[in-house]
């Protein structure tokens, strides 16, 4: 099992933080026109502050397999900043994650668009499959620090390969650090990764929303299908759905 190492970001915390302050920059109109000039800076301060004293404790994972799972990590951690911030001021958990998605959004869109068309061809290449395949043969089941997951591999065509995850080490993360509540939000943070990286992700189930596993199931240019057993979270995805059709219809227009 690869082992999972706690304290590894305390050394690159300065990295992390020009990382995190990029992203500040990028939504900070956004704030500011949703809460006014004084309230956006208080956040945008207090969010970091924030991520940084969960820094040390974000789990650092060894090994190439792991690469995303690392990256998810991060990810995750920031979100959970913002929801703690958020909640400080009385902010529902919902509001907390409708800007976490804007500025994942943000994030996403500053990939250049022919890096994240290569990483979407290897991602449903001959060879991937081909590895994805002999796992799901051997019925491999593989832990990463806290992650506990099994491959499967397409049949009948409803999607081309998948993984269960037994375990989650957001989802741990998260309840280790008081975001129990924010965790089936934090899930939904892949609407935004599928929809940019060309996933194609169908998920019906997540061990956050209190179900035995997480359901990731991948197809090759098929819609982004992501819904949530949590009726305050499935009525947070649909609300910002119809908030983004609209700024794209008007933008159409």
């Amino acid at each position: 099992m690869p082992s999972q190492i706690i304290g590894y970001y305390t050394a690159r915390k300065e990295k992390l933080l020009k990382d995190f302050d990029r992203t500040s920059v990028l939504i900070k109109a956004s704030l500011v026109t949703r809460y006014g000039q004084e309230f956006a800076n208080i956040l945008q301060r207090e969010v970091r502050q924030e991520y940084e004293k969960l820094i040390p404790e974000i789990p650092y994972i060894k090994g190439s397999r792991a690469r995303a799972l690392n990256t998810f990590l991060l990810i995750t951690a920031q979100e959970l900043a913002a929801y703690k911030a958020m909640k400080k001021h009385g902010k529902p958990p919902g509001e907390a994650w409708e800007l976490c998605h804007e500025a994942l959004r943000f994030r996403l869109a500053e990939v250049p668009q022919w890096k994240r068309w290569l990483l979407s061809r290897f991602m449903f290449s001959r060879l991937v499959r081909k590895i994805m395949a002999r796992r799901a043969r051997q019925k491999q089941k593989v832990r990463f620090g806290d992650f506990e997951i099994e491959y499967l591999i397409g049949e009948g065509g409803e999607f081309d390969f998948g993984v269960n995850y037994l375990r989650c080490g957001n989802y741990a993360f998260a309840k280790r650090h008081g975001g129990e509540e924010f965790a089936p939000y934090i899930c939904m943070s892949d609407i935004a990764l599928s929809e940019a990286m060309g996933w194609g992700l169908i998920r019906t189930e997540t061990l956050a929303d209190g179900c035995p596993l997480c359901d990731f199931r991948f197809k090759k240019g098929a819609a982004t299908q992501i819904s949530s057993k949590t009726p305050e979270v499935q009525e947070a995805i649909e609300r910002i759905r119809k908030k983004e059709a609209e700024q794209g219809a008007a933008a159409d227009g």
